[in-house]
């Protein structure tokens, strides 16, 4: 069976001989719920077109009569509930709408809504005449399209019922919040277009013509935003019974893996690899299991399957790309709390935060605002529930942390005002460490970043900072994975750099960093005396004694210098 890379429709997967992990349990689960109105949302390329497709097939009267062919092997088709295929389903999607102005998306809004509404006439075209569908194009605006819609079923269907589905409800929103706030605010106030089409919904969702509702996307900032205009929806996105519904569980990516050809003597060994990739996404702390992003270990499958062996490149190209749009969102507001929040993150592990229940653009944001952006964005995941409160949060997996460390790089590049050829100097610098140990050419490079920092930056720099700088430096070129503050036989080591598994290199390394400002350069030999002995004691644990050709130094930086270089032996 196939793996179905860059499938979403779900009659295709079911018929086409496409393998298929079984999301169909989770209808009943949504049926049982006390709101037929739901908000779920999770993080890009995570499987949400393709459920919502699924919903589609199973709830739609025009399968009905496919029911067997399509969910016969499922477990839905063998314990039907009694809703299947008994809706009439309009089904939008807002992931094409056009952002470059206001009127422009407001064409493009009114646009999509009457493309999938006369695309529902095509599939029910029993009930609709030609007339019903000039209507619809005479309307201006969402709203009083939707109207003229709702006018027209209940003269056309009575006594049927409509399920909406919408996906990727808030895709042009969060450009908007990105770049034109103000624009943002005003599709979504009193008199906002997106507001007036959520309350013509709500309208009829009272009278019964719209009898359940589905609705997926990655923020919840836009749902806030609509407070009144649409406050039936439920947000079930940290509901515990639905926390697998999207996603892949340890078990079915073996399974998987196992379908592609991984035999059992060499499944340890490749969970592990794929594990720091994919894996790792939590999306409360209570769930029992860590979920595996459904593109990405799709895209590793669909590579062994073909060539029998790993991708040169664990990261999907498409999916890099896809990532890097959300990027645009870490500066929403206030970038100096996301560029701290994710210097914590990359220099200590993790961050910890109260999970915002209310995104409001109408209060000032605090800093736990932002990390539970970051969280729903798929920028952060769960770590934990600590004493005292909050939730601790950490990166995912490598592959968001790649993603990260590449924006913290660029900001940090114009944050100095450095040149882009700077990219290329790490690069190299980077090559000279793997090949020769030589740390001189990256060493000057962090000296660098640090010496063209504003004065402000200057003054607050800290050693988490520098953590986060030599982090940052040398994950984008792909040859080490960079872990930050791992614990190894209950010590903490700052930086273990481990080459990749499709990268050949001729030295690992490990880093005990340790900074003082200018003022305390008389602490320098107690600190290099620390930072040395520290990494002795490193040295002694099983972990990096499996670590083939390592190199341990013991760094001091005194502002803006490397003052103390010392390689560490065991």
């Amino acid at each position: 069976m196939k793996l179905p890379y860059g499938q979403s429709n779900f009659k295709t997967i079911a018929t086409e001989g496409f393998y298929y992990v079984d999301r169909t349990t989770f209808i009943e689960k949504l049926e049982g719920l006390a709101s037929r109105f739901l908000f779920y949302l999770r993080p890009r390329k995570f499987g949400k077109s393709l459920f919502v497709s699924m919903l589609e097939h199973y709830y739609g009267e025009e399968w009905k009569s496919e029911f067997g062919n399509l969910f016969g092997k499922y477990y839905i088709g063998k314990n039907p509930t009694p809703l299947a295929n008994s809706y009439l389903v309009l089904n939008f999607d807002f992931s094409g709408i056009l952002t470059d102005t206001m009127e422009t998306v407001l064409r493009s809004f009114t646009v999509a809504v009457k493309t999938d509404i006369q695309r529902f006439f095509s599939t029910y075209r029993g009930y609709f005449t030609e007339e019903d569908r000039k209507a619809i194009e005479e309307e201006k605006s969402p709203d009083e399209v939707m109207r003229r819609f709702f006018a027209i079923l209940q003269r056309a269907v009575p006594g049927k019922q409509v399920y909406i589905l919408i996906d990727e409800y808030d895709h042009f929103a969060n450009e908007l919040i990105a770049f034109r706030l103000d624009d943002f605010r005003k599709i979504v106030s009193g008199n906002g277009f997106v507001r007036k089409f959520y309350e013509v919904v709500k309208e009829e969702t009272k009278s019964g013509l719209v009898g359940r509702m589905f609705v997926t996307g990655v923020s919840p900032v836009t749902v806030d935003s609509l407070t009144s205009g649409f406050n039936i929806g439920q947000k079930v996105s940290l509901d515990l019974d639905l926390h697998d519904m999207m996603g892949f569980t340890e078990a079915e990516c073996a399974a998987m893996l196992a379908h592609v050809g991984i035999a059992e003597d060499r499944m340890p060994v490749v969970l592990e690899e794929i594990r720091n990739w994919y894996n790792g996404y939590l999306f409360h702390p209570d769930a029992p299991n860590r979920l595996y992003n459904p593109n990405m270990l799709i895209y590793f499958g669909n590579h062994h399957q073909r060539y029998h062996s790993p991708p040169d490149k664990m990261l999907d190209d498409n999916i890099a790309s896809d990532y890097g749009k959300i990027r645009r969102m870490l500066g929403v507001g206030g970038e100096a709390y996301s560029l701290a929040i994710l210097e914590e993150v990359l220099a200590q592990g993790e961050t910890r935060a109260v999970l915002t229940s209310q995104f409001s653009f109408d209060r000032d944001w605090i800093q736990d605002d932002y990390t539970s952006l970051l969280f729903y964005l798929g920028m952060l995941t769960v770590q934990g529930k600590p004493v005292g409160g909050g939730w601790e949060f950490r990166a995912p997996n490598f592959v968001i942390k790649q993603l990260y460390y590449e924006y913290f790089v660029e900001t940090l590049r114009q944050r100095a005002k450095l040149k882009e050829s700077m990219y290329r100097e790490i690069s190299q610098a980077v090559v000279s460490m793997a090949a020769d140990n030589d740390l001189k050419p990256f060493l000057q490079l962090v000296e660098k970043v640090i010496s063209r920092l504003s004065v402000r930056d200057a003054r607050n720099f800290n050693e988490i900072n520098l953590k986060a700088i030599f982090a940052a430096l040398l994950t984008p070129f792909s040859v080490y994975l960079i872990r930050s503050e791992v614990e190894m036989e209950r010590r903490f080591v700052d930086l273990p750099c481990t080459n990749l598994p499709s990268v050949p290199v001729n030295w690992n390394f490990a880093f005990e960093l340790k900074y003082l400002k200018k003022k305390e350069t008389a602490r320098l030999e107690e600190k290099a005396e620390e930072a040395s002995a520290q990494m002795k004691e490193y040295l002694q644990t099983d972990d990096l004694r499996r670590v083939s050709s390592l190199a341990a130094y013991a760094i001091v930086f005194v502002g803006s210098e490397a003052r103390s270089v010392e390689r560490v032996e065991g």
